[in-house]
């Protein structure tokens, strides 16, 4: 750099460190305006960086992979009725015609989810498991630290029990003993030899303990995971996907509907039911932001008429407009940057909260802070210094020097009447966001409402939940699982507090085994064809226990064993649904090449659909479901069922002692029966169906405290407006009452302009709102999002906060003495 350069360097360098220290002085000497900015600016800040954190991990962060960008997911896309839907998995078949004839890929599959019960050293527990295929550690570019993959001869049917560790087990169970390798543990009930462990920091989108070989079935789902060979184009590999897609998709053809293979980024397949909630919370909270901003340049704009004087001496004195503007700014800067640090703190902590609050489909407990979130914060707080402090200071600098250094002090803005208007139009853009964001939190608490007070079809007040696994060789049969809740069963019934007490493969608010079935008796049901239910196998009681209603018929009991004659209970939903009015007991249907008797009608329960914890719950057209025997279950839906798809029985007890002493007695029951069956949860119903909206909860909470926080700053916005405005007039409505005019007229003449700007604010922002709303339409359920309720009481509230916050302001002018007011001038 020449001289010259290094000088002019210089000069600017000092220039900005003199305006710095001076606008430090000027910020000094209003310590309530200068906290009260940066508290606001903190609040909005904060929310920012703690949504960004969860943002930026779970949607922005690449996969901690080599090359992240070449990995994909092999999605399913429907098309049909005008609705397209996207499933990130696939069925077993599918996936070895993609294995074996796309050459574009180098695929992978694992289980959607699982567990296993692991021994060591004579102690049971219950861990994260995933069946992966050979070849998924490669795939995803990771090595173990300590021995090796799984082969082609241990992935197939009938290979030898292999197990890889994760880090994380192998330091708390092995005390990272190297010699770990061709070590044998007990897994699921059979002895298993580690063959490898993964290194620290190693982990899929869940936080697994354990991985063994996938062993594929054909009709079993799986995530399938690929990534694109060297020199391979994502749209080469498209183009050949989709072309497999008839081969591969048979099992899913469905009359109506288009369906397609199709590739997704593995980041996106991996958020493919957080992106919508966490985006919507994002955009929220950059409106709370936005509406800060416009409230804190409406609040610089009334500040800089009393400092007409200042400025004006200042260019009285040499300096020229560039000069002042960038005085104003670097006043305003120092206020972001404060507010930004105290956001940060805000947002640490807003960070911690939504780890607790959100559900574990969210995927947060890895959200936090770090560089990638600080420097994201400072170019935010750069950024609002910038857009609350750029307007104001290019119109403060901006003064006829002759009236403002007169005895009045005068400032002199171009177009007379328009002096006032970019304030109220900034205060009209605030309360239409405001608005917006009033209306989207109501639509979502309403949803939440409706799904709350819906019925859930038992009653589950005093009931009691244990997840048992029986991901275990010694349960591979349904004698064998009878005989267990039996024997389980018959100890807890006789202890004292227990009212009534069953099993079954799943309770309500749980995913259910998803199934076909066929009616058998075509006479009866000519137009019938293969349909779909949810199925769970059940003990005797199960109906008793949860109080799920008998409406026709009869339940399973303890009669329905092996060698009597298969039958099965169907839902309310599935007899209206498929047999419109005709009697459905007696009936046959045949669930899995099995013919079974409808003996029984229940009334319908809550249900999740989907895969994730965020699937939405059933409510407003429950699925048909079928409850079956748990002793009339045949082998291979067992094996379905806690292999394949992971899912956990559940002990379920009606108590009527307290829940701590009922939850004790059952652990000592299960552990009499077999000590080697570790219990993997109690939860109360209650805590269950909490757990079920946690999801809508935490979007509903949030939004709230969103729209609660920009209400507040909107009601400060027209407050200092019509405060100012009073501030403004104070002397011309003096005259007016002394000439005549009532209190009355005075206080309308003041409170008219607040309450005009107020409506033309709700009506943008209900306009905004309707669009809002249909983008958030995915999220919302049992009500519109033209709901009218929702859009009558929101402006309502506003425009209530908005008449609260002109009326402190405008009181000043009934206590106004016109006589002294006269006096004065």
């Amino acid at each position: 750099m020449s001289d010259a350069g290094k000088r002019v360097r210089a000069a600017w360098l000092e220039g900005a460190v003199r305006d710095l220290c001076l606008a430090l002085r000027c910020l000094r000497r209003t310590p309530g305006f200068t906290a009260a900015t940066v508290l606001t600016l903190a609040l909005c800040i904060g929310a920012n960086t703690a949504i960004f954190s969860v943002i930026d991990r779970v949607l922005l962060r690449p996969l901690p992979y080599p090359q992240p960008e070449r990995l994909v997911d092999v999605a399913m896309e429907w098309r049909g009725q005008g609705v397209v839907d996207v499933e990130a998995f696939l069925v077993g078949g599918a996936f070895r015609v993609i294995r074996e004839r796309s050459d574009l890929l180098d695929c992978a599959a694992a289980t959607l989810e699982g567990g296993a019960n692991f021994s060591i050293q004579g102690k049971a527990e219950y861990l994260r498991q995933q069946r992966v295929s050979a070849g998924f550690f490669r795939v995803l570019g990771a090595r173990p630290r300590l021995g090796r993959e799984f082969t082609a001869e241990e992935d197939r049917p009938g290979g030898p029990a292999v197990a890889i560790l994760s880090d994380a087990l192998w330091q708390r169970a092995f005390h990272a003993d190297p010699a770990v390798i061709g070590r044998a543990v007990t897994l699921g009930g059979e002895p298993a030899v580690v063959v490898g462990v993964m290194p620290a920091g190693f982990q899929t989108d869940r936080p697994e303990n354990i991985w063994v070989p996938l062993r594929l079935t054909e009709t079993e789902a799986y995530e399938v995971v690929a990534r694109l060979r060297p020199g391979v184009t994502l749209a080469a590999a498209e183009a050949q996907i989709d072309n497999l897609s008839a081969q591969a998709l048979t099992q899913q053809v469905q009359q109506g509907v288009a369906v397609r293979l199709k590739l997704m980024p593995l980041q996106r397949a991996r958020s493919l039911t957080t992106r919508t909630p966490l985006l919507a919370l994002w955009a929220a909270a950059g409106a709370v932001l936005l509406i800060g901003c416009v409230n804190l340049a409406g609040l610089l704009l009334a500040r800089s008429k009393g400092r007409a004087r200042e400025i004006a001496t200042r260019m009285a004195l040499g300096g020229d407009r560039p000069a002042v503007v960038r005085q104003l700014l670097a006043e305003s800067l120092l206020l972001a940057s404060g507010g930004g640090a105290t956001g940060l703190a805000l947002g640490w902590m807003g960070a911690r909260g939504l780890q607790l609050l959100a559900p574990e489909s969210f995927k947060l407990a890895a959200a936090g802070l770090d560089l990638r979130v600080l420097m994201a914060t400072a170019g935010l707080s750069l950024l609002s210094g910038l857009l609350f402090g750029l307007l104001p200071a290019w119109r403060a600098s901006d003064v006829d020097l002759r009236a403002a250094m007169g005895p009045g002090g005068v400032t002199r803005v171009p177009g007379g009447l328009m002096q006032r208007w970019p304030r109220r139009l900034l205060v009209v853009g605030e309360l239409a966001l405001c608005m917006t964001l009033l209306i989207a939190a109501t639509l979502l608490a309403r949803s939440l409402a409706a799904l709350s007070e819906l019925h859930p079809g038992f009653e589950a007040a005093n009931v009691l939940t244990a997840k048992l696994p029986l991901h275990d060789a010694r349960y591979r049969t349904s004698r064998q699982v009878a005989r267990l809740f039996e024997a389980g069963l018959s100890r807890i019934r006789e202890m004292p507090g227990v009212e009534a007490a069953a099993a079954g493969l799943a309770v309500p608010y749980e995913r259910w085994l998803y199934m076909g079935f066929n009616w058998v008796d075509r006479r009866r049901h000519p137009n019938a064809q293969f349909q779909n239910l949810v199925l769970t196998y059940v003990t005797a009681d199960y109906f008793t226990t949860l109080r799920i209603p008998m409406l026709r018929g009869r339940a399973i009991d303890g009669g329905d064993r092996a060698d009597s004659e298969p039958v099965v209970v169907v839902s309310e939903a599935l007899a209206r649904q498929y047999l419109q009015g005709e009697e459905a007991v007696g009936s046959r249907i045949s669930i899995g090449g099995q013919s079974r008797r409808i003996v029984g009608i229940v009334g319908d329960v809550q249900q999740r659909q989907g895969w994730e914890d965020s699937s939405p719950l059933v409510f407003l057209s429950p699925l048909p479901a079928a409850y079956l025997s748990v002793a009339q279950t045949e082998d291979w839906l067992l094996q379905r069922a806690h292999i394949g798809l992971g899912l956990s029985p559940s002990w379920i007890v009606r108590a009527k002692a307290p829940p701590a002493a009922v939850l004790r007695r059952i652990q000592r029951a299960v552990e009499a029966v077999d000590p080697a069956l570790p219990l993997a949860g109690f939860h109360t119903m209650a805590e269950v169906e909490s757990a079920s909206l946690q999801g809508r909860r935490f979007l509903a909470i949030l939004f709230a405290l969103f729209a609660g926080l920009a209400l507040v700053l909107a009601a400060v916005a027209i407050y200092s407006l019509i405060a100012n405005t009073v501030a403004e007039r104070i002397q011309e409505l003096g005259i007016r009452m002394a000439l005549g005019a009532t209190v009355r007229q005075a206080m309308t003449a003041t409170a008219v302009p607040g309450m005009l700007l107020a409506l033309a604010g709700i009506a943008g922002g209900s306009l905004l709102a309707r669009l809002t709303a249909r983008v958030m339409l995915d999220l919302l359920w049992g009500v519109s999002p033209t709901d009218l309720v929702t859009f009558t009481a929101a402006p309502l509230l506003l425009l209530g906060v908005a008449a609260a916050a002109c009326l402190l302001p405008v009181l000043q002018v009934a206590r106004l003495d016109p006589a002294q007011t006269l006096r004065q001038e």
